[in-house]
């Protein structure tokens, strides 16, 4: 069958796609808790079968899961493994459940799929429900037109990628499923090439104090207080932290301190004392670092706790705690590679655009593509997804257009069959 046709199927699959989009998107899957992994799990396995691949349920132990230190953690971390074996050389095509919650502000039911113009509205519609709808209705597509495809695809969708330490997707990875090069469906429709994404860590800082009666604070240790030393050392630290370039691309901003990327040295919380007129036992800071790939994860935390340690000696806290939380490590990703270009060029083909309109830059967010790397030690993921940067992804009222929708399905089948 010559594309064309195949792009005019697709077209007609219109409302096929948007009721699967409807199912999926109206399934609560906000993390945290992260509940109803299995209800997505259920209603997503009839259409993979009809594609004709082999599906498995794949439950992470909780003593596995539970190491994720997010608050309100709930239920069954159920990933989907959807397969197809024919001695071909294997492909495995991500996307992930969960989304980030959603707050009162939507002027929209956020599970509803509320369709205005060309636009249709709900969590995860961009980030990334929506693509799995889009990779389940290719694969039907596929096989109701017998259509040959280059690779033996293997389809996971999996859980906990917005919260990392542990999403599903690391443990399938070290379970062995994940093979062959990868696709991961949280990209974008925007004519843009990932070179690499940041590690990012949450470093937990406790001083510990005394507390006392505000009237008589010699008789007590003020935490808030002893930890503006441990503060000055940071700052300082941070100084020469963001000072580092990447040999990498970053994205283009006016206000960027570099066309590379570079790391970002964030004090973003700080928590301490209860009332004014008791002297605080207690403050609690929480960095987030976000690292280049030429950072390493021992190197980032080794200056920030020798900052600690300097600032320790300068103050009167009783003990200073450290707690770390590594949500993600770095990753860099190869654009030209043989699969990056299939994907350029099935981008091309569905979108219209030209090379010139591409761009190419690492990101300072973090994916869990990242834990794929570290496993497989590949550096052939391609990204693509149903969104774009400009559809509230993470926000209210997020959408996808429903023309993206339909060029991935197209963009997909390409790049499996032709």
């Amino acid at each position: 069958m010559d594309k064309e046709k195949m792009f005019q199927i697709v077209d007609s699959k219109e409302e096929e796609l948007l009721d699967l989009f409807r199912d999926v998107i109206a399934i609560d899957n906000n993390v945290p808790p992260g509940k109803n992994y299995d209800q997505l799990v259920n209603t997503l396995i009839p259409h993979f079968e009809k594609a004709g691949l082999e599906t498995e349920k794949v439950i992470i132990p909780e003593k596995l899961w539970k190491q994720i230190p997010t608050p309100g953690l709930e239920g069954d971390r159920v990933n989907l493994v959807a397969s197809k074996e024919t001695g071909k050389e294997p492909v495995t095509i991500y996307g992930h459940m969960d989304t980030v919650p959603v707050d009162d502000k939507w002027t929209v039911d956020p599970f509803g799929s509320k369709i205005e113009g060309d636009k249709i509205y709900g969590r995860g519609s961009s980030d990334m429900k929506g693509a799995i709808a889009c990779l389940a209705t290719a694969l039907k597509i596929i096989e109701e037109n017998n259509l040959p495809m280059h690779y033996d695809p293997i389809c996971v969708v999996c859980t906990d990628e917005e919260i990392g330490v542990y999403p599903g997707v690391y443990h399938l990875a070290k379970e062995g499923y994940v093979k062959g090069h990868v696709v991961c469906l949280d990209g974008s429709q925007d004519p843009r090439e990932s070179l690499a994404s940041a590690g990012s860590i949450d470093i937990y800082i406790t001083t510990k104090g005394k507390s006392c009666h505000s009237g008589m604070n010699f008789l007590g240790v003020n935490a808030v207080e002893e930890m503006i030393p441990v503060l000055n050392e940071l700052m300082e630290l941070k100084k020469k932290v963001e000072v580092r370039e990447s040999k990498v691309k970053g994205p283009s901003h006016p206000d960027a301190k570099s066309e590379k990327m570079t790391p970002m040295f964030n004090l973003d919380v700080i928590k301490g004392g209860n009332k004014s007129n008791i002297v605080p036992s207690e403050c609690t800071l929480v960095i987030n670092r976000r690292y280049i790939p030429e950072e390493t994860y021992e190197e980032v935390m080794r200056e920030i706790e020798e900052a600690v340690k300097r600032g320790q000696d300068k103050s009167k806290a009783l003990d200073i705690e450290i707690k770390v939380q590594h949500s993600y490590p770095a990753a860099r990703y190869n654009p030209d590679s043989l699969y990056g270009k299939k994907m350029k060029e099935a981008k091309k083909l569905v979108q219209g655009y030209s090379d010139s309109d591409f761009t190419r830059y690492g990101i300072a967010g973090s994916t869990d593509m990242a834990f794929v790397q570290e496993v497989l030690n590949t550096e052939d993921i391609v990204m693509v997804g149903a969104g774009r940067s400009g559809n509230n992804i993470h926000g209210v009222d997020e959408y996808a257009h429903i023309s993206d929708l339909k060029a991935l399905v197209k963009e997909l089948i390409y790049y499996l069959c032709y």
